[in-house]
């Protein structure tokens, strides 16, 4: 029986140094679908195309980056035909990732479905029977992909496993999905995936990061349903696990999402939404050094003030807006318009997203200078 993994990518872009967004990883045995999983990933930069997939930097700012999860990825991909829509893409995306953490992996002979059909994913669903209810979100394209896969793959492909060696196999990865945000969003994460590599695990720790394991899983929407609750509660007992090593479990994992959140010296609204509503769902007081760069500022856009720009920024119909135009309505209004971001030279940092992660915006939360999004500039000039 050949047992499948297969992926997709959301990216910042298509360049050498643009970055995965999102994946998605639909397991395969045969022809049965066994498990799923995704994540956003904190690309470390710039999104300069969130008009395609919707990904802004507000969404990614709290989640896990691509080397926080890499040993999940692998644990997902070691031993199982590589398979995507566009394979050549999504392991390139990949191989520069895992080169990028200094780890090895071979991705074996893959399975292309769009080599097999030799249509597009859009194209190659109506062609199959197969409804994309998301398209661009990294899930439900694997998702379809692998109901193309079960069409199109015969027994006499020449294909390959991939081969990683030298991963954390006991990797607890914090994730998090995109239906945190959207409530319309039909990505979905399976309930309790029950891995037992950890619950078999020597020692008390075992136990503990399998209940970690379970809870990042249930957890990646930052909603816990009360099948979900009951479902967990039932798994701690089942690791025979005291409601002190539950509450200590709990902690930790709201800590782990606070050291993320707190990373960029910036909590947004966003996540700020998204904290209290875990700590509101595990029971478990929400504990914030919340500095000025968490503050909603009242910014005057008064004659004279330097500021800065940064980013692609698009109108609500995705149009971008150009950097010559909004520089142009800056001087209009007599501010100067600078070009870098220093500490005696910048007053303001005008950038696509507030949560934006390009250089500037980094160098403008360390020194303290504010930072607006484009629409409150639009708003405010």
């Amino acid at each position: 029986m050949n047992r499948f993994a297969v992926i997709d990518t959301e990216t910042t872009g298509l360049g050498k140094t643009d970055r995965i967004l999102e994946i998605g990883i639909v397991l395969v045995d045969g022809n049965e679908i066994v498990q799923e999983w995704e994540t956003l990933i904190n690309p470390e930069r710039d999104i300069s195309n969130s008009n395609i997939h919707g990904i802004t930097s507000e969404l990614v700012s709290i989640a896990p980056t691509f080397s926080e999860v890499i040993d999940e990825i692998s644990g997902f991909l070691d031993g199982r035909i590589f398979v995507a829509h566009n394979a050549a893409f999504d392991i390139k995306m990949l191989r520069y990732e895992f080169d990028k953490a200094n780890r090895a992996i071979n991705f074996g002979t893959p399975f292309c479905t769009l080599q097999a059909t030799k249509l597009k994913l859009e194209k190659a669903c109506e062609e199959y029977g197969v409804k994309n209810l998301g398209a661009h979100r990294a899930l439900t394209d694997a998702r379809v992909t692998a109901l193309i896969l079960a069409q199109v793959f015969t027994s006499e492909k020449d294909i390959s496993p991939v081969v990683i060696k030298n991963y954390d196999k006991k990797s607890v990865a914090r994730i998090i999905s995109r239906s945190a945000f959207d409530e319309t969003h039909l990505g979905g994460q399976q309930n309790i995936r029950r891995i037992s590599r950890n619950h078999e695990t020597h020692g008390a720790e075992g136990p503990l990061l399998s209940y970690l394991d379970a809870l990042s899983s249930l957890l990646g929407d930052f909603k816990l349903t009360k099948d979900e609750v009951s479902q967990l509660k039932l798994w701690a007992a089942d690791l025979g696990l005291s409601n002190k090593d539950i509450e200590i479990a709990n902690s930790m994992f709201i800590k782990s999402i606070i050291e993320v959140a707190e990373r960029d010296n910036y909590i947004s609204s966003t996540e700020l939404d998204l904290l209290n509503r875990i700590s509101s769902e595990l029971g478990v007081e929400l504990e914030l050094d919340l500095n000025s760069n968490n503050q909603e500022i009242e910014v005057s856009l008064e004659t004279g003030i330097r500021i800065c720009f940064t980013g692609t920024a698009r109108d609500e119909s995705g149009v971008e807006i150009t950097r010559e135009y909004l520089e142009s309505i800056a001087v209009s209004r007599g501010l100067e318009v600078v070009s870098s971001v220093t500490k005696s030279s910048c007053d303001l940092l005008v950038a696509s997203d507030k949560s934006s992660m390009s250089g500037k915006a980094k160098k403008a939360r360390d020194y303290g200078i504010t930072v607006i999004s484009v629409s409150e500039f639009m708003e405010r000039i």
